[in-house]
């Protein structure tokens, strides 16, 4: 509004998460139990109650108590996968939690236990997968719907990544670069 150029449009800097081959990919932190510092203590602006507590662990945990979810090895065993093991949770132990943990703690660990932290594990990536998935069934003009029997042809060699759907979508770094309005 104030001085005649209109602003920048905000993108997600894609690049960040999604090696697109320019050296600009950043490495993020593996997944693990640690919870970050300014996770102990959420601005009421974000919790939308605007009560306490503020330190998202112990939400989490009355979460936990509050909705009666099942615990990390409850949901492995409905999941037919295999939970991890008190030796993996011994932590925990003197809580009373290695046998029964948290949902949300349990997803952290198994990612830090079976993936090393790259990316989650079987039961949080399952439950990640059917929530995208049931979203996608549930829209009345999406191809799961209008096209059930459609699948992606873009990627070379019958592969289909990220990056190819970021090209496609034309938010990759080179097609942004290429749309920047010149001011000069």
């Amino acid at each position: 509004m104030r001085g005649g150029f209109r602003a920048p449009r905000r993108f997600i800097g894609w690049q960040t998460f999604f090696d697109f081959g320019d050296g600009q990919v950043k490495r993020n932190k593996r997944i693990d139990t640690h919870i970050s510092t300014p996770l102990f203590t959420l601005p009421l602006g974000a919790i939308a109650s605007h009560d306490a507590p503020t330190v998202l662990a112990q939400r989490n945990l009355l979460r936990q108590l509050t909705w009666s979810m099942p615990s990390g090895q409850a949901t492995a065993r409905a999941m037919d996968q295999a939970a991890l093991g008190n030796k993996d949770l011994s932590e925990l132990k003197a809580y009373g939690f290695d046998k029964s943990t948290p949902l949300w703690y349990y997803a952290l660990k198994e990612a830090q236990v079976m993936a090393d932290g790259l990316h989650l594990g079987p039961v949080a990536g399952q439950i990640v997968a059917e929530v995208l998935i049931g979203l996608l069934q549930t829209d009345p003009n999406g191809y799961l719907v209008v096209q059930p029997s459609w699948t992606p042809t873009l990627g070379l060699g019958g592969t289909f990544k990220m990056t190819d759907f970021l090209t496609y979508a034309g938010v990759d770094p080179a097609t942004r670069r290429s749309q920047q309005p010149s001011f000069a």
